[in-house]
């Protein structure tokens, strides 16, 4: 399982800057993105339809959170870290606070929030529009922090979530390697993989090339088994051979 800063560095790597014919650049999701980041950005724009200051707020608050190495939501969720980074993220001019509320109707009601929540303490025009900002900017942190805490069970970590089990310079011969490691059908039941597409691996690359490559791919995509502690692996062959986690959404990289 990937810590919660590493799931949000995952996140913000997600998230790309492109350019329109006019020359205005904006952020969007790249095509390898991870399935769950798309109802991340739909949660944090809180019923607005997409766009481009929300989506900028979204990739500043996943490189904010991401440098701040917390490990769990509750680290994130903690009102003085919510508060600080809402502070750092401040526009640091008023006519890039009114371009924001301008972006959407809706977020003139943060700023009756910030009335009614007693945190402005003088009524001039900017403090009324920044804790305005602050308090929009801190409900889309708790929501991108709860959709990173759901997230990051599935998020891949080099750590904790693979096994070499054989290196490439084992060539031709991994399957064969792998498949003497099991020693009867039980045990190939126990693997999700057919007893006889081990028997032919078992015979090497050389007594029938063509089935042995055949029953090899058929173990790579059918094989699943249960560890002591419940967790289930498979295997990936990306040149090595790895036991991977079954419940994790393996990164792009690792599939050449």
């Amino acid at each position: 399982m990937a810590s919660f800063s590493h799931t949000a560095a995952v996140a913000l790597a997600s998230l790309e800057k492109r350019t329109r014919d006019d020359g205005s650049t904006y952020y969007a999701q790249s095509s390898d993105a991870p399935g769950w980041l798309s109802r991340l950005v739909y949660d944090a724009h809180n019923g607005e339809l997409p766009n481009d200051t929300r989506y900028e707020l979204i990739r500043d608050a996943l490189s904010s959170l991401s440098d701040h190495a917390v490990e769990s939501e509750e680290e994130a969720q903690d009102s003085d870290l919510i508060s600080e980074i809402s502070l750092d993220l401040l526009p640091s001019s008023s006519s890039e606070l009114f371009s924001w509320f301008a972006a959407h109707s809706s977020r003139v009601s943060s700023i009756d929030e910030a009335l009614e929540s007693g945190r402005i303490s003088e009524l001039s025009s900017y403090e009324i529009i920044s804790e305005g900002w602050r308090m929009d900017c801190e409900e889309m942190l708790q929501t991108v922090v709860s959709s990173l805490e759901e997230a990051r069970f599935s998020v891949f970590n080099p750590d904790t979530d693979c096994e070499l089990l054989l290196s490439d310079s084992h060539g031709r011969y991994i399957p064969k390697l792998w498949a003497n490691g099991i020693s009867d059908e039980e045990e190939a039941e126990e693997h999700g993989v057919s007893w006889r597409d081990v028997l032919i691996c078992q015979c090497g690359p050389d007594s029938a090339p063509e089935l042995y490559w055949e029953s090899w791919q058929t173990i790579l995509d059918s094989a699943e088994w249960m560890d002591l502690d419940g967790q289930e692996w498979r295997l990936l062959q990306n040149g090595d051979l790895w036991a991977v986690r079954a419940d994790v959404e393996i990164p792009a990289e690792w599939l050449v």
